[in-house]
């Protein structure tokens, strides 16, 4: 998983659930297509997932992180998966800039 070829990432993209279960369920459950509605900001929906899971959901959770942080995925790489990997409704526009701060939610 240390390159971001095409093919590398449609491969992460189609395991995301398998690979990544806890992300799946933070990005998919708490990132719908109506999260705003339920939480004025993303970070406010990452704190809801923190208060909401399980404690080893959030611990799997900042691990699955790490390992995918780790992964050297482009930043255009991780915005495909979270769009098609984890189907999160919130993409921002520097996504692994996002995802350090989601890392440092998860560990709060």
């Amino acid at each position: 998983m240390s390159t971001s070829t095409t093919m590398d990432v449609d491969t992460i993209i189609a395991r995301a659930d398998r690979d990544f279960p806890a992300l799946y369920q933070l990005f998919g459950g708490y990132f719908h297509e109506d999260w705003a509605e339920e939480h004025a900001t993303p970070d406010a929906a990452v704190r809801a997932f923190v208060a909401e899971a399980p404690r080893e959901a959030a611990a799997a959770a900042r691990s699955e992180l790490d390992r995918l942080l780790a992964s050297g995925l482009s930043d255009a790489a991780l915005t495909r998966l979270l769009e098609d990997g984890f189907h999160s409704d919130h993409v921002p526009q520097r996504a692994a800039e996002w995802l350090v701060g989601v890392r440092e939610t998860l560990g709060a």
